[in-house]
């Protein structure tokens, strides 16, 4: 009865989801730089896998890293909401007081494609996912109508006209067309004749009628490539990345005064968004899948007694601590690298050296704990037991922060483990011989990264010699596009990063992917590399503010990148 019914609602309005044509708005197909991602914490065993691939050689005439922009957009006119903006722009629309988790059972979209769950290759309508939009709306609908207080707090009129013109423009945001508010009227009259007269019978089909529909499903840029965005499609680009979810009502009062156009306007806009605490989780979730937090739930230390499976949790309520700290004290992409202070749990503390507080604590961890990718979360993940993984390490580091030559392959066989340690031979040394042969594009970039990190042992604590009683060396060098860098530790290699114009390029990569919800490629490149002059120098959030400002936020890109 659902489908049927669902099939015969979307007939009356004219348009049926998941079937909006254009710009292969439905595809999967396609590949982007950072997609997909080898397990943690050993997941590949002692493999050299979860390295990727060699590429094909050293990058640029002088053998320079650069910042890899071979994606594949499809430049989609019609972005379809991501699952929990999904569920973030129902709880809005309908006025709830609290999330109600109907997305919880949605097909979450296919991994190893993309970098971020919110890229336009991931984010289709087939069958199964048609079957949760419509199974969600009906949800909805039923809570939003099940009580008079929940429809009064919707709604406070009882005529039909208004509710649909009213919803209409929350739902699509933007205001009904006269022909759209005379078919949603016709539901309204279905819902009362189906189920029986009654202003909550009307407005429940009208509410599954309207969630069903691609104008709210998808985010649109209708506009001739080249265009500038009109107002309402500014509105709705702005909220669903800043604060994902769908415009407010006063931001849709703004859109309609034709002023949200302007570029000071825009920025204004933006500002404010960027004090509400949504945008802070917003941020957080753009680190998370980033640096892949989520995937410290699967952490295991087998047969180390001062580990326990609990600690996972408290490494990621760590990691987004930082990720707020970074964010809402008007920092960036410097202090992510650099930053010594990090948040510290009593579980967490022994491993850090310190004194255990009674609660989760900012805590200054000394100079020798250089940003996230020297505090625990980063150095557990990546790493087998108490052993670590200096390939994993370096290429996951190359991959979040530098963009390099270095593409992650989900297609590579397994790569044969690494050859037991020889007497008085150092981890270094054995990952170097085992791993020689493999380009100097590939390993001859990325181990040098990971053995930074080699006095940090698999539980992240600080060590001097490796266990065998061998002296642990540091040091080495990364061909950035502006030359190469040298360093004789993670500390400085972190100060390094932290002033290199690719670093700076690549995070602006990161942030303007998430932002725009496709790959970038070469034709992004001098937007990038402008913004990597924005990131830095200056925080996160004026980062942000110079893409809203850019004309690659504000009009539509299309055609052949």
């Amino acid at each position: 009865m659902r489908t049927s019914l669902g099939i015969l609602l979307l007939s009356l309005v004219g348009v049926a989801c998941g079937k909006v044509a254009g710009d292969g708005s439905s595809s999967a197909a396609g590949s982007s730089s950072g997609g997909a991602q080898s397990g943690p914490d050993g997941a590949a065993g002692d493999d050299l896998a979860g390295a990727g691939s060699d590429v094909g050689g050293a990058a640029g005439d002088a053998g320079l890293s650069h910042v890899e922009l071979a994606g594949a957009p499809i430049y989609t006119r019609f972005q379809r909401l991501t699952n929990a903006q999904w569920e973030n722009a129902v709880t809005d629309i309908l006025s709830f007081q609290k999330r109600h988790d109907l997305s919880a059972a949605f097909t979450a979209p296919p991994t190893g494609v993309t970098a971020f769950d919110n890229n336009e290759q991931v984010l289709f309508v087939d069958e199964r996912r048609f079957t949760d939009f419509e199974s969600g709306a009906e949800a909805a609908a039923a809570i939003a109508t099940g009580s008079v207080e929940a429809l009064t707090a919707l709604y406070s009129g009882n005529d039909a006209a208004g509710f649909v013109r009213f919803l209409g423009r929350r739902a699509f945001r933007r205001p009904l067309t006269a022909d759209e508010e005379t078919k949603y009227q016709k539901v309204f009259a279905l819902g009362e004749s189906l189920y029986g007269t009654g202003f909550s019978n009307g407005a429940a089909l009208v509410i599954r009628a309207l969630l069903e529909s691609p104008h709210f499903l998808y985010r649109t840029e209708l506009g001739p490539a080249g265009d500038p965005l009109d107002s309402y499609e500014l509105a709705s680009k702005l909220s669903f990345w800043l604060l994902g979810t769908t415009p407010s009502d006063s931001l849709l009062n703004l859109a309609a005064s034709g002023t949200l156009t302007s570029d000071d306007a825009l920025e204004d806009t933006a500002r404010k968004m960027l004090e509400d605490p949504r945008a802070a989780a917003m941020m957080r979730d753009f680190h998370d899948q980033l640096l892949h937090v989520a995937e410290l739930s699967n952490i295991r230390k087998t047969g180390e007694p001062e580990y326990n499976v609990s600690i996972n949790s408290e490494l990621a309520l760590a990691s987004n601590a930082f990720f707020d700290f970074i964010f809402e004290q008007n920092l960036g992409l410097r202090e992510l690298l650099t930053s010594t202070k990090g948040y510290v749990s009593p579980a967490l503390a022994p491993f850090y050296g310190v004194t255990a507080p009674s609660a989760p604590k900012l805590t200054d961890l000394g100079p020798g704990r250089a940003g996230y990718f020297m505090q625990l979360p980063y150095l557990m993940l990546w790493s087998k037991n108490s052993e670590t993984n200096p390939v994993l390490r370096g290429s996951r580091l190359e991959a979040a922060i530098l963009c390099g030559p270095l593409a992650p392959d989900p297609a590579s066989p397994n790569i044969p483990p690494l050859p037991g340690l020889a007497a008085g031979q150092s981890n270094r040394e054995r990952v170097t011989d085992a791993t020689a042969g493999c380009g100097s594009a590939c390993h001859g970039y990325i181990n040098p990264l990971g053995f930074a990190f080699e006095d940090f042992d698999g539980l992240g604590r600080k060590r001097r010699l490796y266990a065998n009683g061998v002296a642990i060396d540091t040091s080495g060098s990364y061909p950035l596009a502006e030359g190469v860098a040298q360093f004789r530790d993670a500390t400085t290699l972190m100060a390094v990063l932290a002033d290199s114009a690719q670093v700076q390029t690549c995070y602006s990569k990161q942030i303007t992917s998430y932002a725009l919800g496709r790959d970038l490629v070469e034709s992004d490149r001098s937007l990038l590399e402008a913004l990597g002059k924005v990131s830095g120098s200056q925080s996160l959030k004026e980062l942000i503010v110079a893409l809203v400002r850019d004309p690659a936020f504000r009009t539509r890109k299309g055609g052949t990148p």
